[in-house]
């Protein structure tokens, strides 16, 4: 197996598998409703649905790096996009585009090779090898976030955010 498969099945794994550290991504988010979703605990900047909704422009971006198309990234902007329809519907969305946008990396990062792993991408810091590492680890870093403010959320000791 090529070193490209292996991340590329880490990514899908983190995401919708059983990884090894624990619930994967969306599973964090079963049973998570747009109510519970747009919740901020006082001790929290951002909501799960924030959350949701900066790891899909993350992973959108991330794609865009290996395709060779990605824009500046500008701290705090680029990708962190706010969420303005709080609607049930909505947060099924959010969470559909959130596993659409980490099939399609694993796609782009599919068609690679491993030769790329050592090259720098444009807009970014370090080789190939290290963004693809940061995103699987950024994923995870939310995941974690996102299970602690689950917990949060449904224990009642969240304010709203609206």
């Amino acid at each position: 197996m090529s070193e490209i498969e292996r991340i590329a099945g880490l990514l899908a794994e983190t995401f919708e598998g059983e990884p090894y550290y624990g619930p994967s991504v969306l599973g964090t988010l079963e049973n998570v409703t747009a109510d519970v979703a747009a919740r901020k605990p006082r001790w929290s900047a951002h909501s799960i649905w924030d959350l949701v909704a900066h790891l899909t422009a993350e992973l959108g971006y991330a794609r865009d790096v290996l395709e060779g198309r990605a824009g500046p990234w500008i701290e705090g902007e680029t990708t962190w996009p706010a969420v303005t329809d709080l609607s049930e519907a909505a947060w099924d969305r959010a969470v559909r585009d959130l596993g659409k946008a980490n099939r399609a990396l694993v796609q782009a990062v599919k068609r690679l090779d491993d030769a790329v792993l050592d090259r720098k991408p444009i807009r970014v810091r370090g080789p190939f090898y290290v963004m693809l590492h940061g995103t699987l680890q950024h994923s995870v870093y939310h995941a974690g976030q996102i299970s602690l403010l689950t917990g949060q959320v449904t224990l009642g000791k969240a304010e709203e955010s609206n």
